[in-house]
């Protein structure tokens, strides 16, 4: 690392390229460069400006597994694509489309009996954002399983939780396509995918939990309320704060799988085991980035 003193004429604030960098980029006097900033307060000279923009999809698939197909939506839709058309050589029963888990909840998509289409795609540009949304949302949908255990509630925060994780998803791959400014840097981004994975596969089993496991509710509230603090407050995590974390996790035993339910429950902790030690690389991350 190169140390650089700043110059000031007046209210004006400057430093001196690196010669040998301009010489590399070819920047000379009417060349323009890019500059990003990091929540961190971070600057970030690129030695020229991006300007790739999103662009229309088409594709056209002799598939009729309603899977398969929903599969492949979803990945159109989390790319940063400004629109996408999926064409089917033979109609299809889009009824069955429809009932696809999350597919019906993605803005802008339109289904017939040959095509899905999706113009003017939302865009994401700060994935943080998401990630504490998501886990808020989970904290609540645990609350309500404690309380009025209200299925039809329980199963719209379920449809929210996986929608951000899509959002997530969508926001991190542009961001790392395009190189579009966000508030987090990209190892964050990193991090952020790998956590916002593992609470929706947490989630996917958390909704078969009877209110009847009132004890083992009221422990993963703990953890979900604690694991909230730590996203809230990224710029405060460091070691210590992750390993009572860990140590939170770790004090939920672990389950002899005889059952579904008892399946459900081992996954959510092995979910809640992987989360900390994301939560504690990041940390580490935090520590020797100061």
């Amino acid at each position: 690392m190169e140390i650089r003193n700043i110059q000031r004429t007046g209210d004006m604030h400057y430093l001196y390229l690196p010669t040998s960098w301009c010489r590399e980029h070819k920047i000379g006097s009417k060349s323009k460069v890019s500059i990003e900033q990091s929540s961190d307060g971070t600057l970030t000279i690129s030695p020229q400006i991006i300007e790739r923009k999103p662009k229309h999809l088409k594709l056209s698939i002799a598939e009729d597994d309603e899977e398969v197909i929903h599969k492949l939506a979803v990945a159109c839709y989390i790319n940063p694509v400004s629109s996408f058309e999926i064409n089917f050589e033979k109609e299809m029963d889009f009824t069955r489309l429809l009932n696809q888990k999350r597919l019906i909840s993605l803005e802008s998509v339109e289904i017939d009996k040959k095509q899905i289409t999706c113009h003017g795609a939302v865009t994401v540009n700060d994935p943080e954002s998401l990630i504490k949304t998501m886990t808020k949302k989970i904290k609540n949908m645990i609350t309500v399983m404690q309380k009025s255990y209200d299925k039809e509630l329980i199963g719209r925060y379920e449809d929210e939780i996986d929608r951000s994780k899509m959002l997530i998803d969508k926001s991190i791959i542009s961001s790392l396509t395009f190189e579009r400014t966000t508030k987090s840097k990209t190892i964050d981004l990193y991090y952020i995918s790998l956590i916002s994975k593992d609470l929706e596969r947490m989630v996917d089993h958390l909704i078969r939990i009877s209110n009847k496991e009132s004890e083992f509710l009221t422990t993963l509230h703990e953890v979900i309320t604690q694991l909230q603090y730590i996203i809230d407050n990224t710029v405060n995590l460091n070691h210590k704060v992750a390993l009572q974390f860990a140590k939170k996790v770790s004090k939920i035993k672990e389950f002899e799988v005889k059952d579904i339910k008892s399946y459900d429950k081992e996954r959510i902790r092995l979910s809640l085991i992987t989360i900390a030690e994301v939560i504690t690389d990041w940390a580490i991350t935090r520590e020797i980035e100061k």
